[in-house]
């Protein structure tokens, strides 16, 4: 799974689209619940989410993402000065049915992108 996360304490869900240029596929609302229930979020939350299968390369996820947010950087950079926090956050599954076997790349456009954009990699892997 790869995701470009964006987490504000002041910009709404709709502000944050507006300067993006797209919609999320997923959001969450200041004060709406968190994963733990007798919490509410303490942030808005955007998402753009790319999902593979445990068995399927990670690289795939990555491959759909980058079309969807590299037209977007300028606008992600601005968000990133206004003090918003921009992560992209990779999940993979290690399995000997990955024909790739263990790890990714990301390419030096995309690595670019993420440090112009102020963006944190966060990455989880996991053996299946």
């Amino acid at each position: 799974m790869a995701i470009l996360r964006i987490e504000s304490e002041d910009l709404s869900v709709e502000e944050i689209s507006e300067i993006v240029g797209q919609q999320p596929d997923e959001f969450r609302r200041k004060g709406g619940p968190a994963r733990n229930p007798n919490r509410p979020l303490k942030v808005n939350t955007w998402e753009i989410r790319e999902e593979v299968g445990q068995d399927e390369y990670i690289g795939l996820a990555l491959d759909r993402l980058w079309p969807r947010v590299l037209p977007s950087e300028a606008g992600l950079a601005d968000l990133s000065r206004r003090g918003c926090f921009l992560r992209l956050a990779l999940v993979q599954w290690i399995s000997d049915a990955d024909p790739h076997g263990p790890g990714f790349g990301i390419g030096v456009r995309e690595l670019g992108f993420l440090a112009s954009i102020g963006a944190l990699l966060d990455v989880d892997q996991y053996a299946s």
